[in-house]
């Protein structure tokens, strides 16, 4: 799903980061108020991760991070000097820009949260492992058949206060079923 981001948001986003963090080159705080001060350019801008996937965007990074300093992507080729991708966002101001601001603990930041959208390039979920899919599923269905478990024995303790047999015995087997299924859920690997 694609949302639409506010220009009021990314202004008040960049005013933020601005005023907050001081970014590793000098050129990058003048592209980004640049931006600020230019609506039309600014609503082609798209806050992303994993930037390096995107045809055209930048990758900015503020002093206290360990990342490069500047990067800019454009069409598979990498660039490190931020004038050149200042006169290609001026020249080429009706393209969508892609940006990734590199800063420490992003995902704490509602400032950040509030203007960070998908990257149509590059999607978070593709890069989950087989394995750890595996063992996420692995652990909903022993969750489940805990629960499972739970209940039951808890409309065994019922039927026992009501003294009612049949449901006793019933779910008794019910019990045995789960537990069985337990028991084969441990003995698969990531247990």
């Amino acid at each position: 799903m694609n949302i639409q981001i506010s220009l009021e948001a990314k202004k008040n986003f960049l005013g933020w980061f601005l005023d907050r963090y001081q970014l590793k080159r000098r050129e990058s705080m003048w592209i980004l108020n640049y931006l600020l001060n230019h609506d039309i350019v600014l609503n082609k801008v798209h806050f992303v991760e994993a930037v390096d996937k995107t045809p055209r965007g930048m990758m900015m990074s503020t002093t206290e991070t360990n990342n490069e300093a500047f990067l800019f992507y454009k069409n598979g080729t990498v660039f490190s000097d931020p004038e050149q991708a200042f006169h290609e966002v001026r020249l080429n101001w009706q393209e969508e820009m892609y940006i990734e601001l590199v800063f420490l603990n992003p995902w704490k930041s509602a400032e950040y949260l509030t203007i960070l959208e998908d990257n149509p390039y590059y999607k978070w979920n593709e890069t989950i492992s087989i394995q750890l899919v595996e063992e996420v599923e692995l652990a909903l269905e022993t969750l489940s058949l805990t629960e499972r478990k739970q209940n039951t024995l808890h409309q065994i303790d019922l039927s026992l206060e009501k003294e009612d047999r049949e449901r006793f015995i019933q779910l008794s087997k019910q019990l045995k079923e789960i537990e069985e299924d337990l028991r084969n859920e441990q003995k698969k690997p990531n247990h």
